[in-house]
């Protein structure tokens, strides 16, 4: 049994996610809310009075199916709401858009010109239908994928423009879908564990599917601009970055110091390397603090046997931690001082011409 107090946790804290709805077996709804912040947080607002109704719907409460019975009665099709019809139009436009920049315009320059009208036309009718559908399932209500992709095909003569526009396409296939919805009165609230599993799983799985969209969408489509104006694309601006000096010598020293760290412990790079209490020392403070600490822990300094091998192992350590400062301080010298030599040379190049 679904327990009102729970699903309002839920809502309060997972709500623009949809895990509320998770929670209540309204799978299809909490990917939605996932891919759209909670309907752009007017859905997840909306469901601060709709969770009641929700929690009578998934424990199969008897007000719920008197109701239920009663709308059936009164309606033979699902009656028309405006909130669905707004929610698979602005799905439908996403998934359709995602669908179609997922591929890099350079891809499809290389294949044959019918293959690529085919494509430019195809992937926004299939990622407008799936929305569509998702939307229009969502609840006692169900609607077969063939009319969502019959309402989205009328709109190819949009698509086929040197514009194309997905508006038209989820606007069509919005109003097929809606026309054909029926009742699906033999959904329940799916039970047990092992099918909460099966349900995170196919759930996580379309959330990994969603985000590789993004992600391939801001890869072959997002420019970088450069200091003189250039427009560099975000994939070629992210390997020219990796590639970078500046980030191997960064690689190189964040692996040192992990490997000091890693062999020495982690509290002892928290609190035993060089104890310094500022964030961020002079050269001047390292060489301070080395010799300071490498005075106090020199074996001479200690008479017993325990004493000295105790001192013997931090003094080694304090060592190690300021030949690897001092190395990072030099690499850092070296190359402040070629950045402003490759000026001079650049600015004595200019100057001759």
């Amino acid at each position: 049994m679904a327990n009102i107090v729970v699903a309002y946790i839920f809502w309060l804290f997972g709500g623009p996610f949809g895990l509320h709805h998770f929670y209540l077996g309204r799978d299809r709804q909490a990917f939605v809310w996932w891919i759209s912040l909670g309907g752009l947080f007017l859905g997840w607002f909306r469901d601060l009075w709709r969770l009641p109704e929700y929690i009578y719907e998934a424990n199969r409460d008897p007000r719920f199916v008197a109701e239920f019975a009663d709308r059936r009665r009164r309606h033979e099709k699902p009656p028309w709401s405006i909130v669905r019809f707004a929610g698979q139009i602005f799905i439908g436009m996403l998934l359709g858009y995602l669908f179609r920049l997922a591929i890099a315009e350079k891809v499809l320059q290389e294949f044959d010109p019918i293959f690529k009208i085919i494509l430019s036309v195809v992937l926004p009718v299939l990622g407008t239908s799936v929305g569509v559908k998702l939307v229009a399932n969502i609840g006692h209500r169900k609607c077969n994928m063939k009319w969502c992709v019959l309402g989205a095909m009328i709109s190819i003569p949009w698509l086929l423009n040197d514009q194309p526009s997905v508006s038209a396409t989820a606007l069509f296939s919005s109003f097929l879908a809606s026309y054909k919805t029926e009742w699906d009165p033999d959904r329940k609230r799916p039970k047990g564990a092992c099918t909460c599993i099966k349900r995170a799983t196919v759930l996580t799985f379309c959330c990994c599917i969603y985000v590789l969209l993004w992600t391939s969408a801001i890869v072959f489509n997002v420019h970088v601009t450069t200091s003189d104006g250039t427009e560099v694309p975000i994939e070629e601006a992210l390997k020219n970055f990796f590639n970078s000096p500046a980030w191997k010598d960064f690689k190189k020293s964040f692996w040192e110091v992990y490997n000091v760290c890693n062999t020495k412990g982690w509290d002892f790079c928290y609190r035993q390397i060089l104890e310094f209490e500022g964030e961020s020392p002079t050269p001047e403070q390292i060489k301070s603090r080395c010799r300071k600490l490498g005075s106090k822990w020199h074996p001479d300094k200690h008479k017993t046997k325990e004493e000295k091998k105790v001192a013997q192992e931090k003094f080694i350590e304090i060592q190690q931690a300021c030949d690897i400062l001092n190395t990072m301080r030099k690499r850092r010298t070296e190359k402040n001082m070629e950045t402003p030599s490759s000026t001079e040379q650049s600015s004595d190049k200019h100057s001759e011409l």
